[in-house]
Parts: structure tokens; C-alpha cells; sequence
């Protein structure tokens, strides 16, 4: 199993597309669909389930599945946010506890957010 965070924003759901084109379905895609319309982009795309970010810690598919590799694509990339706390949560904590759990388990992470140029 692959995991794609942010897999339903734009470089995330190109991200699945290409592992799609690689044979790839076992994927998990993990983002927060909000009230936009970036679900769109998984409407083509072969994955096996999506869980809101929220959820993937703990969340059972963890422990049940061998995770092959981690995609981590998930952050807020506005420049126009403003709540830091929620920034810190999410950019910066979040992604601080899959490097852990990845290290832990010895998965390969890739951390390529655009989010984190800015």
C-alpha cells in the first residue's frame, strides 16, 4: 500500500494519476476535501480509500496493511492563511508525526509540499 497525502489536490491527484499509470491501486489517499471542489480530481483515479487527514492517525488501515511507502503532499499552501496555530498543527505538527511513524516502521517518506517553499 501507498499513502498520498494531499492526494486530492492538484500535485497530490497527479501524484496518484502517475502511480495509476505505474499499475499502482493500493493507495490510500489522505487529504481534507473542505468545501471547495478538489474532489473532483479524484474522479478518475484508482485508489483503494480515502481518509479525511484527520483520521489517519491511529486509523486502523495502519496496522493492517504493509505501507510500502508514504507521498506526503498534504499542507496549506495559502499565503493568505493566518491562523498560525492551525499552520503549526498542520504543516508542521502533522507532518513531524508521519516522519516518526515512518522512521519507526522503516517506510520511505517523501515530503514534496509546495507548502514548504513558503
Amino acid at each position: 500500500m501507498i499513502i498520498v497525502t494531499g492526494g486530492a489536490g492538484f500535485i497530490g491527484s497527479s501524484l496518484v494519476h502517475y502511480l495509476n499509470s505505474l499499475g499502482e491501486e493500493d493507495i490510500i489517499v489522505v487529504d481534507r476535501l473542505g468545501s471547495d471542489e478538489k474532489w473532483k480530481n479524484l474522479r478518475s483515479l484508482r485508489f483503494n480509500r480515502y481518509i479525511h487527514a484527520d483520521n489517519l492517525e491511529g486509523h486502523h488501515v495502519l496496522t493492517k496493511k504493509e505501507i510500502r511507502a508514504v507521498y506526503h503532499m498534504g499542507a496549506c499552501s495559502a499565503t493568505t492563511e493566518t491562523d498560525v496555530d492551525y499552520l503549526m498543527r498542520n504543516n508542521v505538527d502533522y507532518s513531524k508525526g508521519l516522519i516518526r511513524f515512518c522512521t519507526k516502521k522503516d517506510i520511505p517518506i517523501v515530503y514534496a509540499s509546495s507548502a514548504a517553499t513558503y
